[in-house]
């Protein structure tokens, strides 16, 4: 490919962190391939790098060869940090370090999925807004209180380029690609891979069973959008449905119609999903997660837990580990 006189290949580096999602990585990279082929030249290079340099493992089974250990080559244009469930680095103090030196070099700072983690415990996202998946927001929550996390599937904000993996990682790098070309050319990437429209980063994730509230009326996404904000301590469904301008058997059916539940069991499948989250990805105790989670007493969080997941919280942890 011939690269004109003013145009130069802006280079990507992705970070692949141990037990990496493998989809993030790939909505991430195919844009940019089919952007190359659609303008004629190599717009867009990429490469992978690990934290020793070694075959990086994504959480599927995949591995990927390193192309160089992290911080061997001059700072890229763009550096994602690609994480998934696993967030222990093998040198903390060394990849904290290295990330400080790509920001103050110009590099624009950003991660996929769970790496937004990595870029806190760098002291990146400080004075940034972020992301991340929903699955680890609970506990990003607890270990950086002072941090703005969002629940869009992805943020921009002072050069920290953040979002939720998966899909949305395709929605964020068609923005960069159409903020550096036009939206033509994101559009006809998008039509490359089926996609029927590019989100915006407006667009809040949809954690665990939840529906998605951009589709619901107006009146039933309002009740979703308290309970999701309440769940440590829960507000009575009069409350929610007297706050939405409707009686309780009003709020009852549109939950049964959208959502195929009561309202009732609704809120306390949230509650259990955020518990379950917190089980996973913090050391807090089971009894301050219940507490975080709105269940009045141990006991009544276990049995919660159990009759709806089929094991207990401890068992949880375990099976986890």
């Amino acid at each position: 490919m011939n690269i004109g006189p003013t145009e130069r290949t802006q280079c990507i580096e992705f970070l692949l962190m141990d037990l990496f999602s493998m989809m993030s990585v790939t909505c991430a990279i195919e844009p940019l391939r089919a952007a190359n082929r659609l303008l004629g030249y190599e717009a867009y290079g990429w490469r992978f790098s690990s934290e020793d340099g070694q075959i990086a493992h994504a959480s599927n089974g995949f591995s990927v060869i390193a192309d160089e250990r992290f911080g061997a080559s001059p700072a890229p244009d763009y550096l994602f940090v690609c994480a998934g469930m696993t967030l222990v680095a093998k040198d903390q103090t060394r990849l904290s370090v290295i990330l400080n030196r790509r920001a103050r070099e110009g590099c624009r700072v950003g991660a996929l999925s769970m790496g937004s983690v990595f870029l806190a415990r760098a002291g990146l996202l400080t004075n940034s807004r972020c992301t991340l998946h929903w699955e680890g927001q609970p506990a990003f929550r607890e270990e950086f209180p002072f941090i703005e996390m969002r629940n869009e599937i992805y943020v921009i904000d002072n050069s920290r380029y953040t979002c939720a993996g998966g899909t949305a990682a395709l929605d964020m790098l068609l923005h960069i690609i159409s903020e550096q070309h036009d939206a033509v050319l994101a559009r006809s990437i998008a039509n490359q891979f089926q996609v029927e429209r590019i989100r915006t980063g407006s667009v809040e994730q949809r954690p665990g069973s939840s529906v998605g509230l951009d589709t619901l009326p107006p009146q039933l996404a309002q009740a979703l959008g308290m309970m999701m904000r309440n769940l440590e301590k829960p507000v009575s469904i009069d409350s929610i449905a007297r706050t939405c301008g409707m009686s309780i058997r009003n709020l009852e059916r549109l939950f049964q119609r959208y959502a195929d539940s009561s309202p009732a069991r609704y809120y306390k499948i949230l509650r259990l999903e955020q518990a379950r989250d917190l089980l996973l990805h913090t050391n807090l105790a089971n009894i301050d997660i219940g507490i975080a989670t709105g269940f009045c007493s141990s006991s009544y969080f276990s049995a919660s837990y159990t009759r709806h997941f089929g094991h207990t919280p401890s068992q949880e942890r375990m099976k986890n580990r």
